[in-house]
């Protein structure tokens, strides 16, 4: 029997039985939908993680101030008064900075300052920055422009702020930002442009650039010095901390981990009596966070694939119900001559014809499903065509693996038996 002839005849009686043939590729439809969904929405939280780790630079070192369990002690004024004195310091920062593969490093102060918009205290920093941030923190001007060298020679009170606290202090409608001024605790502060870091920078214990704003380091200096107050009930605390974190960017990055060593070897000498501070190297966490995102990838497809045996099974169940449904066709068709291979192919046609056809539906149900979470949970997905391109090939083998079988034991049907008992 020609090969076309098998094609025309497994389709025509697929169509014969349009709900059976439906429910046999549900299985297949909803087990490669969850295969494609899982696998989106686990690629693109993992772009996501290490996108926010790459934001803090691979070839960078944080360091960063961090309040002890126990630290401070009294100034001895009174005692509603209290100075505790922690973190980085420059003699820190100096002796870094004169260490090999240290190529630079960009220094920030949180001001501690109160940031309100009429009644209401937003939860922004007031953060002194070194020029070299921008560049550092891998974020974009989105208008205006970054500090220039005369601003901090100067000590000029202006300001570069991120983009939620456009969004926080100014009305959607509002276009006109750049030249406005912002008061902050007395000092007021001009606009000079608004800084948009689309990599979801997170430093530790300062959080996202978007929510700073940011002025010179020197006007920081000579604004507030090393101190911020602090009431903690009746009580006033003055805290002195010279640098809340250091951006250490290395020369050569096969080093780093010598670097980091050095840099947390150093630390623990010069600040012996408790560890006021915290480092943290983006290198490292990127392959940790790609070894735990590998696995859970592996996890999460191996549960999808269940789904697709399962299916596979159940197709397997539907097709030998079809075969003895259908006893009396195939046993007709051998006694007209149509050999087995003739009845093993159209059985086995029938079979990856389904499964392919629900493979490619449920490439479109795995979408239509990341594309759901996306737009309700907010969550990023990320389709790889090697997942698309595995899935449809796992469908098709479903069919082959599974509908072999029932195929022949179509195959197998003696015509005379068969058409007796009919």
């Amino acid at each position: 029997m020609l090969t076309r002839d098998l094609f025309g005849l497994s389709f025509h009686n697929l169509l014969l039985h349009k709900v059976r043939s439906t429910l046999t590729s549900l299985g297949v439809i909803f087990g490669v939908g969850s295969v494609i969904a899982m696998l989106s929405i686990s690629e693109g939280a993992k772009q996501k993680a290490l996108a926010q780790i790459e934001a803090m630079g691979i070839d960078k070192i944080i360091v960063y101030s961090k309040k002890p369990p126990i630290a401070g002690k009294d100034s001895g004024q009174d005692n509603s008064s209290m100075t505790e004195s922690f973190g980085l310091e420059k003699k820190d920062l100096i002796h870094i900075g004169k260490m090999d593969n240290i190529d630079r490093i960009t220094a920030m102060r949180d001001g501690r300052k109160k940031i309100l918009k009429g009644l209401q205290r937003l939860d922004l920093k007031l953060v002194g920055v070194d020029r070299s941030f921008l560049i550092d923190s891998v974020s974009d001007m989105g208008k205006g422009r970054w500090l220039a060298p005369a601003d901090f020679k100067n000590r000029r009170k202006v300001c570069v702020i991120g983009k939620n606290v456009k969004r926080k202090f100014f009305s959607l409608g509002e276009r006109r930002v750049i030249g406005r001024f912002i008061r902050i605790e007395g000092d007021i502060f001009r606009i000079v442009g608004i800084v948009d870091n689309n990599l979801g920078t997170q430093y530790p214990e300062l959080g996202s650039p978007n929510d700073m704003i940011f002025i010179p380091m020197s006007t920081s200096m000579a604004l507030f010095g090393n101190y911020a107050f602090t009431r903690e009930g009746r009580s006033v605390k003055i805290l002195n901390i010279e640098y809340d974190l250091m951006i250490v960017k290395v020369m050569e990055l096969e080093h780093i981990d010598n670097t980091s060593k050095r840099i947390s070897a150093y630390l623990q000498t010069s600040h012996s009596k408790v560890k006021d501070w915290g480092i943290l190297v983006p290198l490292d966490l990127l392959k940790q966070r790609e070894r735990t995102q590998n696995i859970f990838t592996i996890v999460m497809s191996s549960i999808a694939g269940i789904s697709l045996v399962v299916g596979g099974i159940g197709i397997m169940n539907i097709m030998l119900a079809n075969v003895y449904e259908r006893r009396k066709e195939i046993g007709t068709r051998r006694a007209l001559g149509a050999q087995k291979s003739d009845i093993l192919l159209q059985f086995l046609i029938e079979t990856v014809f389904l499964t392919t056809l629900g493979g490619l539906i449920g490439i479109g149900v795995g979408i239509g499903i990341s594309q759901v979470i996306t737009y309700y949970a907010d969550m990023p997905t990320v389709y790889l065509w090697w997942s698309i391109v595995l899935s449809m090939v796992i469908s098709s083998l479903v069919g082959v693996v599974f509908g072999t079988y029932p195929a022949w034991k179509a195959a197998q049907q003696n015509p005379i038996e068969v058409l007796r008992a009919e």
